[in-house]
């Protein structure tokens, strides 16, 4: 009876540990590099956006013409009127979550062109968010002109690495402050501006993390602002992923009471290991 419930337990122990695999299992939700396709992402219904595309955009601050470029999800927001109530909005729907665990989402953001940072109205100011749940894990003005260079209104922004989700109390630092790389010469033509900022990934930068409350959620990236200003500002989105906390990988034993072998058995078992270890092997003379 042992024999047949301890071949039972191992036969459903090997098939677990199939299942299971790797050495410490870490739960790949999502991800779009954006070097094919725009799949997962979608138009907010309730936002100013109509479509999503994809365009090549620097991964440098080597400037529009870098020879180091990425398919980036956007020119989002590109020749859309800016208005105060307006919002450009993408969503990204995820399922196949497990209730209580701990999600982290890596992406890079690309700002592009006039972004005034706090700006007062109708410069700005130009506000970009990124929540999980309706919970803002981002929320920051983003600035990409030259200081007394004159296009719209220069001001600083609110976005660095300690200060990023609240813009009407996080102190002014200066344009391109956390940004992983920048673009813009004074006195230049102000539309070939850039910043680019990582998120989740990349020493010192900010780990956005959310824990799912059921099976579903909700992220959305969005810009806004109490704002007239340029249609020409935009924004983009590259390498989005979306992983699960690290898991390490269950032990023999572990497996075996996974199996349904009780604590007796178990313990049983561990017993004749420990005994045969200590068996010597006495040699032919």
């Amino acid at each position: 009876m042992f024999k047949k419930t301890m071949v039972r337990g191992l036969m459903a122990a090997v098939a677990l540990r199939a299942m299971l695999g790797g050495t410490a299992l870490s739960d790949t939700i999502f991800s779009n590099d954006l070097e094919t396709d725009t799949h997962g992402f979608a138009v907010d219904p309730s936002g100013d956006l109509t479509s999503l595309s994809r365009v090549l955009l620097p991964t440098d601050d080597a400037g529009p013409s870098s020879p180091n470029q990425s398919h980036w999800l956007g020119e989002i927001g590109a020749g859309v009127p800016k208005s105060p109530t307006g919002y450009e909005k993408v969503d990204l729907p995820l399922t196949g979550l497990v209730p209580g665990q701990v999600y982290t989402v890596a992406f890079d953001l690309l700002i592009g062109a006039s972004w005034d940072g706090s700006a007062g109205a109708p410069y700005g100011p130009d506000t970009w968010y990124f929540s999980a749940n309706g919970t803002r894990l981002v929320d920051a003005t983003f600035s990409n002109l030259q200081l007394n260079y004159n296009a719209g209104a220069y001001s600083p922004q609110t976005y660095s690495v300690a200060h990023h989700t609240n813009p009407a109390t996080d102190p002014l630092v200066p344009n391109f402050t956390g940004a992983a790389a920048f673009y813009s010469v004074p006195g230049s033509d102000y539309a070939v501006d850039y910043s680019i900022y990582y998120f989740s990934h990349g020493t010192g930068n900010p780990v956005l993390q959310f824990t799912a409350t059921g099976s579903s959620a909700l992220l959305q990236f969005a810009r806004y602002g109490n704002t007239y200003d340029s249609s020409d500002e935009y924004w983009a989105l590259d390498n989005v992923v979306v992983t699960g906390q690290a898991v390490p990988e269950p032990t023999a034993f572990t497996l075996l009471a996974s199996a349904g072998l009780s604590t007796a058995v178990v313990a049983l078992v561990r017993r004749r290991r420990h005994r045969v270890a200590g068996l010597r092997v006495v040699k032919a003379a």
